[in-house]
């Protein structure tokens, strides 16, 4: 009498897993988890839970139905399987497929680097090296007006390049992804991590967001010890203040059409956009594309009283407030070590 309806009861639990099954099999394969319309980066780094990577997808507002979606990773057996590696995802992802990237790997991918403090051309190269792109289709896009003003980028106005709008980072991309659609989803790392930053520029420092960026590439290309960004900034924005000349190497050295490593006094003196010897206040445009703790330092620059800073020759710089006691530390630290023996 009772075993009956034990079976019954069996049989609708088994009836409704299955169904469940059926529902969350069916989520997985004829729905959308994401839809993006330009090329996106999803991050998952090394130590990385499943719960922490949709976590991070709905902070973005990029996933659709996360419990679903966990209860769809659980039935495959993938909670414990994602791989720490940059995913590129573009137009409607199913919640199978986004699953399937989150397990793949990085083994079909190709690793791009980016350091900090690379120019456009040095990524182009690069670029070209690892056989992902055409390094002269490269810069044609990166200064190309109308591609620049389809970024959305953190500024009033397309900048006149995408100088300084490239985020230094190790970019895992499928071969042949195209020029295009790498700088669109390595721009759309940058407004991400990057672009809530600068916007407080102007109350920071009174400063556009893409000065502030202008200056933190400078700071990049100045800075060999990491302890000194914002002793570096602060002398910058010291001479910013007093309308001194910033006479930065760097800036110089980026409008040389070419340069063979001897910067000479002809250089110096010769006019450019970026030679901030001769020209007042920031160069044309950023110098280079810094890293995060660049642009913080020229966020929040140290507060200095310092004007002056030279090379020690290992790395670090000697600071001055007076520009006595800046030839001072030029004699010790360049010239006197320089001297031929009479």
């Amino acid at each position: 009498m009772f075993r009956r309806p034990g079976f019954i009861g069996i049989f609708a639990a088994l009836a409704a897993l299955c169904a469940f099954m059926l529902v969350l099999f069916g989520y997985g394969s004829l729905t959308t988890a994401l839809r993006v319309d330009e090329p996106t980066a999803v991050e998952v780094r090394r130590g990385d839970s499943l719960s922490r990577v949709v976590w991070r997808l709905q902070e973005r507002e990029l996933l659709h139905n996360a419990g679903l979606f966990r209860l769809l990773a659980i039935a495959r057996g993938d909670t414990g399987r994602i791989k720490a590696g940059e995913y590129l995802l573009e137009g409607r992802v199913s919640p199978n497929a986004l699953l399937d990237f989150l397990v793949s790997g990085n083994t079909r991918n190709v690793a791009l680097t980016i350091p900090e403090g690379f120019s456009l051309r040095e990524i182009a190269d690069r670029l070209e090296a690892n056989r992902l792109g055409s390094a002269a289709t490269f810069m044609q896009l990166t200064t190309n007006r109308e591609f620049i003003a389809s970024l959305r980028l953190p500024t009033d106005e397309p900048p006149p390049s995408l100088e300084g709008f490239i985020y230094p980072e190790t970019y895992f991309l499928q071969p042949g992804i195209g020029e295009e659609r790498l700088i669109r989803m390595i721009v759309s790392v940058f407004r991400e991590r990057v672009g809530p930053l600068l916007s407080k520029a102007q109350s920071r420092i009174g400063m556009s967001p893409y000065e502030a960026l202008t200056l933190a590439s400078i700071i990049e290309k100045e800075t060999g010890d990491p302890s000194e960004r914002e002793l570096i900034s602060g002398v910058f924005h010291n001479r910013l203040k007093t309308n001194m000349r910033l006479a930065s190497d760097p800036t110089v050295i980026y409008g040389l059409p070419a340069f063979d490593g001897n910067l000479t006094r002809a250089h110096l003196r010769t006019p450019s956009p970026w030679n901030t010897y001769k020209q007042p206040g920031l160069p044309l445009t950023p110098i280079a594309n810094p890293g995060m703790d660049s642009i913080r330092a020229a966020l929040a620059p140290a507060r200095v009283d310092y004007l002056f800073f030279v090379s020690k020759g290992d790395g670090t710089h000697h600071f001055s407030t007076t520009f006595k006691e800046h030839n001072r530390a030029v004699w010790k630290y360049q010239k006197l070590p320089n001297r031929k023996p009479s």
